[in-house]
Formats: structure tokens, C-alpha cells, sequence
């Protein structure tokens, strides 16, 4: 994963539906109150190497379209979750951990009705993110401040760990002194974006822009909330710029192909998505299932064939993996 926008994590994409006797597989794998062949969005998020006098966090996993809500559910002990839906492409999953967001991940309808997202992360990842919270800036766009200025900025990123109030009052003290300050300013969006203030959010990130136009983190998260309000045109704008400014990002080119998709120009997402693919082939395996639904839906099944093939080259384990081998034996050209 991907960097997106706090911590790498290993996103493993699965999905089955397979009945066993009269249990259904992933009501027995995971202890799930699951209906027999009911379709299902599902996974584990895995937090390792946590220390034994650690209580175990709290694990929260959200279905969206878009920036609307579509559900919400708590993970058990063992850190497993569903909803009984049908997996619908192109919404989306967010993950929380202790509150604090450490993962995101688009959902590919394909061919199966079940859909599944693993997310495995360290228990020193988890404790980074907090640490990186609200934003890491790159020393390209670090803003150059005084010492007294720079203890202050110091101190508003701890405040923003867990108070998110008392880091809105310090960061905005800071541009009150020096309205300059874009990273102050980016921080202020962020922190506004995590507590859904949209429109403060969106401020904020226009006035570091208006600094700093060439700010990547500003740019990529302008574009994440323009797309989760399904303000397209201006995600897209924001992407585009992201990836003119760093064309080697895959998140970057991953999201700008996403809102090219949701923006129901498909013909323009193939491109970035396959860019994301080339820049990250194990982090972005789960983009083939991505095109391939896209290339599915539109009865170019041959090329869906292609991409299946090529995401199980990635991914030797999948539990739809016969499904899909059946799919490019049915729809491949013979050669």
C-alpha cells in the first residue's frame, strides 16, 4: 500500500463462495454471523507483534460511496468484519485504528458476490501513524521557519495525535503570526477533513495551494476530498496536479484513474491505473480487478481475461483463484 495517506500497509484482496455442509466458508473461517451463500463484503484487519500489556485497539471499518456512509461495523477480537452486500464497484472501505484512519480501499465488484479486503500492518506501523498524524511533509515542501516558530509547529503536530481542538487553536496561532506557512495551513485542512468539517477543510488546503502550488500532500488531499464529495472535475484537477508534480507516485496515478472511473470516463482512468500498476506491481495487484470489472462491464472480455491473468500472477493464494482461471480459460483467445 501503499502510502495513501498515513502508513504503507499490505492490502490482500479475496473472495469466495464456496458453501460447506450446510456452514457457510467464511461464517467458519471468521465466526461471522453469515448466511449460507449470502453475498458479503468481508476481511481481518491484522495488527501484529502488539505488546502483552497492550490493550488490543479498537478496529472500526467503514462502507462508502463516495463521501456518503453506507454502513459501518466494529471488529471482533480477531479483528474480522463484514456487510451483507453485494460488493458494488467502485465504493470504497476505510479503515480506522484507535480512531485514526490507516487505510483505504476501492472495491471491485468483478464476478464474484463476495468480496474480500485483509489488511495487515505492524503494531509499530499503527504507533507511526499516530506519530505522522495529521500529514507528513516531504523536505521539498518543508516550510522554512525559526526556531521559536519550529517548536510551535512541533508542538501543534503533537496536540493533533489526540486533541484535534487544541491542535486547530495551535496551528491557526501559528498562521496567525505568519499567514504564510502552508504547511500550517495544509495541517489545518487535514485536521478539519478528519473531524468532516468539508468546508474549512477545503479552505484551508486552497490558502496552502495559493502559497505553495506545487505542494504534493496539499494537492493529493484537496483531490481525496473532492472525490469523496463527488466533486469530480475538481478531484481530477487536483490529481492531475499531484501527478504532474511527482509522476513516479502510484497512489497518485491511482487516484487520479479513480476519479477518471467514477467520472464515468473510463477510456481515461486505463491509463493512470495502469501507471499505478507499473509503479507499484505488488502494492496496486488489486487495480487488474479493478479494469478487469471495468473491462467486463463492457463485454470486452478479453482484455478482463488479461487482467485477471495478470493479477493472479501477483497473487498466488486468492480463494477466487479457480473462478478467475476459468474466466481467461473461457474468454482468452486461443493462441
Amino acid at each position: 500500500m501503499r502510502q495513501l495517506f498515513f502508513v504503507t500497509l499490505l492490502f490482500i484482496l479475496s473472495s469466495t463462495v464456496v458453501v460447506r455442509s450446510q456452514v457457510d466458508e467464511v461464517s467458519e473461517v471468521t465466526g461471522l454471523p453469515i448466511p449460507i451463500g449470502a453475498p458479503v463484503i468481508y476481511g481481518q484487519v491484522m495488527i501484529r507483534n502488539i505488546p502483552r500489556e497492550q490493550k488490543r485497539p479498537t478496529i472500526f471499518v467503514y462502507l462508502r460511496n463516495g463521501g456518503a456512509q453506507l454502513d459501518k461495523y466494529q471488529a471482533n477480537d480477531k479483528g474480522y468484519w463484514y456487510f451483507l452486500k453485494i460488493p458494488v464497484d467502485g465504493h470504497s472501505l476505510t479503515f480506522e485504528v484507535d480512531g485514526m484512519e490507516i487505510g483505504r480501499a476501492t472495491i471491485a465488484g468483478g464476478i464474484s458476490n463476495r468480496f474480500r479486503q485483509d489488511v495487515e500492518l505492524d503494531w509499530n506501523q499503527v504507533r507511526g501513524t499516530a506519530r505522522a498524524q495529521p500529514g507528513v511533509v516531504s523536505a521539498r515542501d518543508r516550510y522554512q521557519r525559526g526556531e521559536e516558530a519550529d517548536k510551535a509547529y512541533e508542538k501543534a503536530l503533537s496536540a493533533a495525535k489526540g486533541n484535534t481542538d487544541e491542535a486547530l487553536r495551535l496551528f491557526s496561532e501559528i498562521t496567525a503570526k505568519d499567514d504564510k506557512d502552508y504547511n500550517a495551513w495544509m495541517q489545518i485542512g487535514t485536521l478539519h477533513y478528519g473531524a468532516k468539517n468539508y468546508d474549512e477543510a477545503r479552505i484551508a488546503y486552497a490558502k496552502a495551494l495559493s502559497l505553495k502550488p506545487t505542494y504534493f500532500l496539499a494537492n493529493l488531499n484537496l483531490g481525496r476530498l473532492e472525490l469523496g464529495q463527488k466533486n469530480f472535475d475538481s478531484a481530477i484537477a487536483a490529481f492531475a496536479k499531484a501527478v504532474e508534480i511527482e509522476p513516479t507516485s502510484a497512489d497518485a496515478n491511482h487516484l487520479l484513474g479513480e476519479a477518471y472511473l467514477q467520472n464515468k470516463k473510463g477510456s481515461l482512468a486505463v491509463g493512470y491505473l495502469n501507471k499505478a500498476i507499473e509503479l507499484d506491481p505488488a502494492g496496486k495487484a488489486e487495480l487488474h480487478l479493478r479494469l478487469a470489472a471495468l473491462y467486463n462491464g463492457a463485454n470486452l472480455k478479453d482484455r478482463a481475461a488479461l487482467e485477471y491473468k495478470a493479477f493472479l500472477e501477483k497473487v498466488k493464494d486468492h480463494p477466487d483463484t479457480k473462478k478467475f482461471e476459468q474466466y481467461v480459460k473461457d474468454n482468452l483467445p486461443k493462441t
